[in-house]
């Protein structure tokens, strides 16, 4: 092996060392990587199931999951630093009991975690009509995020406990 080859072998299995330990510090350093569908109805629906027993996989329309006390939980997760902004689609509250909306910050390896009854969501927050009735979208507003942040579970540990 040549010394040039030498050090690119080196810098490779550096790389990979480091890469290997922001894994361990940092659990969703790669989720940027994803493509949308695998981060969303692959990746997040199968990590939110591991880390809290109580949802089950749901595959009726309108919801992903089901819970002891929620038979329709919509899961709307996000790649996000917490100071940004966000606008989350898709929403049918006819079709579903709850929702969960799952924030993970990429940058700093942590969640929020927000578990909001239907009727809180549609009552309290300002939803934008989209796609037609019965479907709509949320954005990051000042009022938003004080009516979310009364919604606000601790980790996936309490939210185990609340589904």
């Amino acid at each position: 092996m040549t010394n040039s080859q030498y050090t690119i072998q080196y810098a490779r299995e550096q790389i990979q060392h480091w890469q290997n330990i922001m894994a361990e510090l940092n659990p969703y350093s790669k989720l940027p990587m994803m493509s949308n569908k695998e981060f969303g109805e692959t990746w997040s629906e199968q990590y939110i199931r591991s880390k809290v027993p109580n949802l089950q996989k749901n595959n009726g329309a309108g919801h992903d999951m089901r819970g002891r006390h929620y038979s329709n939980i919509e899961v709307k997760s996000s790649r996000i630093p917490f100071s940004g902004t966000w606008t989350e689609n898709q929403l049918h509250p006819d079709q579903a009991d709850a929702y969960l909306f799952v924030w993970y910050n990429c940058d700093e390896g942590t969640e929020e975690i927000c578990l909001i009854p239907k009727d809180k969501l549609v009552a309290e927050c300002r939803l934008n009509r989209q796609h037609g009735s019965g479907c709509f979208s949320m954005g990051s507003t000042v009022q938003n995020r004080k009516v979310l942040s009364k919604y606000m579970v601790s980790s996936f540990t309490a939210l185990n406990e609340v589904v």
